[in-house]
């Protein structure tokens, strides 16, 4: 799907007064639940994959699994119940042994929309980012991937942790930023919010600031932390100016734990006494 095309749908819901909504899937049946919801776009990647498998997301930042064979073994199913609505794939850009290109390649011959950064760098410790940077397999490698996307002709949403991080995704010309504000906390298998829900405002605040400050059309969403249910997220977006939202574990794996647990109950409370 034609990155222009994508995009003009995405400010059309802008413009009628309806946040942007990217669901996280891992899965064919959470990416057609999340159309059937009125998802604008579909984003699979390694977290979604194992959250749905009930394999905690921060599992995702240690070297058991290959990230982005995990991403392309569920793209086929969740592209296949996507319907209209355009898939981007989660790609880690930093092992030198895959190349940018390839990544892209592979994503054009699945017919993906497009591909976001995930995973990420944000979420390691400052020494782990500095080995990798000087190495130049940090976030600058996430920058390739994004800017390499753009000049394809598909969509590059990039993550930014900061205020900086946002500037550098919007130089790359990529259509959408995601501001993020840590592991989305909540759930049996959830994590702990970095920041309370005022802190996150601000965070995210900063990123549309500095993002729109390169290019006004950008597209900026928030994502994690606290940003657990509507309340929080409306918060976000009247205070922040955010373009919408992008659901991972709210829109995925809490609904599945939550609705899963209270169908067993109902079931489970049957009384199978005789009526005589």
């Amino acid at each position: 799907m034609n990155s222009k095309v994508v995009m003009q749908k995405l400010h059309t819901a802008v413009s009628v007064g309806s946040p942007i909504i990217v669901a996280g899937v891992g899965s064919g049946l959470t990416a057609k639940a999340a159309v059937a919801g009125g998802a604008d776009m579909l984003a699979v990647y390694s977290t979604a994959i194992l959250r749905i498998r009930g394999v905690p997301t921060a599992l995702a930042f240690l070297p058991y699994d290959n990230a982005n064979e995990l991403t392309m073994t569920a793209a086929p199913e969740v592209l296949a119940n996507a319907g209209d609505v355009p898939v981007i794939l989660g790609f880690g850009a930093h092992d030198p042994r895959v190349p940018i290109e390839q990544l892209l390649d592979q994503a054009e011959a699945v017919r993906a929309a497009g591909v976001t950064n995930e995973p990420f760098l944000g979420l390691y410790s400052q020494d782990l980012r500095a080995q990798l940077e000087a190495a130049q397999l940090g976030f600058s490698r996430e920058l390739v991937l994004l800017k390499r996307a753009v000049e394809r002709g598909i969509v590059a949403l990039g993550w930014a942790f900061s205020a900086e991080e946002a500037r550098s995704i919007a130089e790359t010309g990529a259509q959408i930023i995601g501001a993020m504000v840590g592991v989305t906390a909540g759930g049996p298998a959830g994590g702990t919010a970095m920041a309370p829900l005022d802190e996150a405002v601000e965070v995210v605040e900063a990123i549309v600031k500095a993002a729109k400050a390169v290019r006004g059309e950008v597209i900026v969403l928030g994502h994690g932390g606290p940003l657990n249910n509507p309340e929080s997220v409306a918060t976000i977006l009247r205070r922040t100016g955010a373009d919408g939202y992008v659901t991972g574990s709210t829109g995925e794996r809490i609904p599945v734990e939550v609705g899963v647990a209270e169908a067993i109950r109902q079931f489970k409370s049957i009384d199978i006494t005789s009526d005589d």
